[in-house]
């Protein structure tokens, strides 16, 4: 299939299955790197939930930060 009819279909999808399909493409790129790279997120996830319950961290409110990093780009 051309590219651009590949892209044009793509941008068609939902934004979970455009997710779904990034993922794929990336994977596919170097799949041993990608490994590691996904042994290194969980690890990285493991230790702040770990934090998070200790009460060493807090949550954020996503959309409030999402907002307060934007305003903060906007000026």
């Amino acid at each position: 299939m051309e590219s651009a009819l590949l892209a044009k279909a793509a941008l068609q999808l939902s934004p979970v299955e455009k997710a779904q399909m990034i993922d794929a493409l990336w994977q596919s790129l170097d799949p041993a790197e990608q490994k590691s790279i996904d042994r290194a997120w969980l690890a990285e996830s493991q230790d702040r939930l770990k934090a998070f319950r200790a009460g060493e961290i807090k949550a954020l409110n996503g959309e409030a930060t999402i907002r307060s990093i934007a305003a903060d780009l906007g000026k």
